[in-house]
């Protein structure tokens, strides 16, 4: 048992997850977490509890607004890394189209020297 319960506690550590552990009918007995997150949850419940109506209110539209600010600001990071993949490939895209292009016109230019029929009149 000892040998199983410290490969719990090696992959909480390695994961920052917590786990749950159940009891033998299969009901949730314990979590297993780590000792800061136990306190963050801890002290913020305690912050809670002491708080007015107005501000818990004033707390959770705090708590909105940084959740807003932070998730926006992780969207924009997302796009920039998808406009900056997307330039990526236009460039290699619009390089390649150009060397087809380039390819292309040389060959059609090479074709038509070669086919050059001239029709005169027959007397």
């Amino acid at each position: 048992m000892p040998n199983s319960l410290q490969k719990i506690i090696d992959l909480i550590k390695q994961t920052g997850d917590n786990c749950i552990v159940l009891d033998h009918e299969g009901n949730p007995a314990y979590v297993l977490m780590t000792l800061a997150d136990y306190q963050k949850m801890v002290i913020g419940r305690a912050e809670v509890a002491g708080l007015s109506e107005e501000e818990l209110i004033d707390k959770i539209n705090r708590d909105i607004a940084s959740w807003k600010a932070s998730s926006q600001q992780e969207e924009i990071d997302n796009w920039q890394a998808v406009t900056a993949a997307i330039d990526s490939i236009t460039t290699v895209t619009d390089k390649n189209l150009l060397n087809k292009a380039k390819i292309n016109q040389e060959a059609d230019a090479q074709s038509s020297d070669e086919n050059k029929y001239y029709f005169e009149p027959v007397d």
